[in-house]
């Protein structure tokens, strides 16, 4: 039986702790390019990563360009009718850059009159500090139909991080961005994402632990000794109370750490907890605040 997209997912989620890096920012593993392929998209929900439904209302906000779903949808109408090969994609800038990326463009904390081509409708709301300036993650959808019964997804990224941030954008992809294309009569061959660049950072790790079987031994067998190192740290941080070390200050990893010890079995729980204080490294360097990754 075919893994479904939760299992897909955790899979490459391990395939990428333990895949090579190409450079480290920080404690995040980088790999580029890389590319991942998904046979299922059922299986898969907002709470398997800790989200709720404002996360979707905040993607359908920054990533709906309708305009050019409209027009993909209607020439995909057609492909489908004519049952030959062929296909459609669409835009997903409905931004250009988030609020909080412009003020540090401009070098101010006053929000920037929108102008030229940076219009409101391509700028999405966002906190000012801890925001990337950088433009949209998700780049555009392609569809192609193989022939009259099969059908292929590709998805471009200019970026993603793979423990957390992800997993949302699977389900915003499939509830979303894809539906007014699916039909009963075509089946699904593979959605392929291409990643310029992958983040796999630390200290979202713990998302994926409720579905591991054995999270210990996972972590037991990540062969970098660096990023084993970050991982233990920053799990240790939210199920280890002595190991806190400063997140009470950080919505974000507030949320983490409340997710995690909501659905990680007590079981895992405490083999995890007795893992993470056995091999804990100590902090030997200068603190670090936790980073609001913004991939």
């Amino acid at each position: 039986m075919t893994d479904n997209l939760l299992q897909q997912w955790v899979n490459h989620c391990l395939a990428g702790s333990h895949t090579h890096s190409d450079l480290y920012s920080g404690c995040r593993k980088i790999i580029r390019p890389w590319r991942i392929t998904f046979t299922s998209l059922d299986g898969l929900t907002l709470r398997d990563a800790g989200f709720t439904t404002a996360k979707l209302r905040m993607l359908e906000r920054n990533y709906v360009h309708q305009e050019s779903i409209n027009a993909a949808v209607h020439l995909w109408r057609r492909r489908v009718d004519q049952g030959k090969y062929g296909s459609v994609g669409f835009t997903t800038y409905n931004h250009f850059v988030k609020v909080g990326g412009l003020h540090k463009l401009a070098g101010t904390g006053r929000s920037p009159r929108p102008s030229g081509t940076m219009d409101s409708a391509r700028i999405a709301p966002h906190k000012v500090n801890r925001t990337s300036v950088m433009g949209p993650c998700i780049q555009s959808v392609t569809l192609t139909l193989i022939d009259k019964k099969t059908y292929a997804i590709d998805v471009f990224y200019r970026t993603t991080e793979l423990y957390k941030k992800f997993p949302a954008d699977l389900v915003f992809l499939r509830d979303v961005l894809l539906r007014p294309f699916f039909t009963r009569d075509l089946e699904l061959s593979a959605m392929t994402c291409h990643f310029a660049n992958v983040t796999i950072h630390p200290m979202y790790w713990v998302t994926i632990a409720p579905h591991l079987a054995d999270p210990v031994a996972s972590l037991r067998s990540v062969d970098d000794d660096y990023f084993r190192s970050w991982l233990i740290k920053w799990t240790a941080r939210y199920v280890c109370p002595e190991y806190s070390r400063g997140i009470q200050k950080f919505s974000q990893a507030l949320r983490v750490r409340k997710d995690a010890l909501a659905r990680l079995p007590p079981p895992k729980l405490k083999a995890l907890q007795k893992y993470l204080r056995s091999h804990h490294p100590g902090h030997r360097n200068t603190y670090e605040d936790p980073e609001e990754d913004s991939e």
